[in-house]
């Protein structure tokens, strides 16, 4: 019975839109400069192909709402470092790869994620890992798992 629940309620999720409206604001939400703007214009393609997948594999709603909750902060904590460190030529792939790595980078504010929050915050950054490596090897979306880590 809660199958056919979580069917209706991914039926009703037409696009990346409907489950974050807000999408297009991100880069500015995360900005402190210009060119942070225009680096975060580069990751926000990459997230929502992501997205779109997770639609896909069928996940929940909470976990949708988690990921991109997730999502969200880890593009907070690349355009922070990539500022820092003047990386702007740094290709935006490369910097996802790197977040998400092992595990992922702890975001600013970490210290008051629950547990929980971690291990699915890890998670998230694990598939996202998944997904990235499948999309530079041309087979995102595909659902195959890669055998290299």
């Amino acid at each position: 019975m809660q199958s056919r629940e979580k069917e209706k309620e991914i039926q009703k999720v037409k696009g990346v839109r409907d489950i974050v409206p807000d999408l297009d604001k991100w880069t500015k939400s995360w900005m402190g400069t210009k060119e942070d703007f225009e680096y975060g214009k580069k990751l926000v393609p990459f997230m929502e192909e992501f997205i779109k997948y997770l639609i896909g594999q069928n996940s929940s709603r909470k976990t949708l709402k988690e990921y991109i909750d997730y999502l969200w902060l880890l593009g907070g904590t690349i355009i922070k470092d990539v500022s820092i460190y003047n990386e702007y030529k740094t290709e935006p792939l490369e910097k996802l790869m790197e977040a998400v790595e092992g595990g992922g980078c702890l975001p600013d504010g970490d210290e008051n994620m629950t547990a929980r929050e971690l291990v699915s915050l890890k998670k998230m950054c694990g598939e996202f890992e998944e997904f990235l490596q499948n999309l530079s090897t041309g087979k995102a979306g595909s659902g195959e798992k890669t055998t290299a880590k």
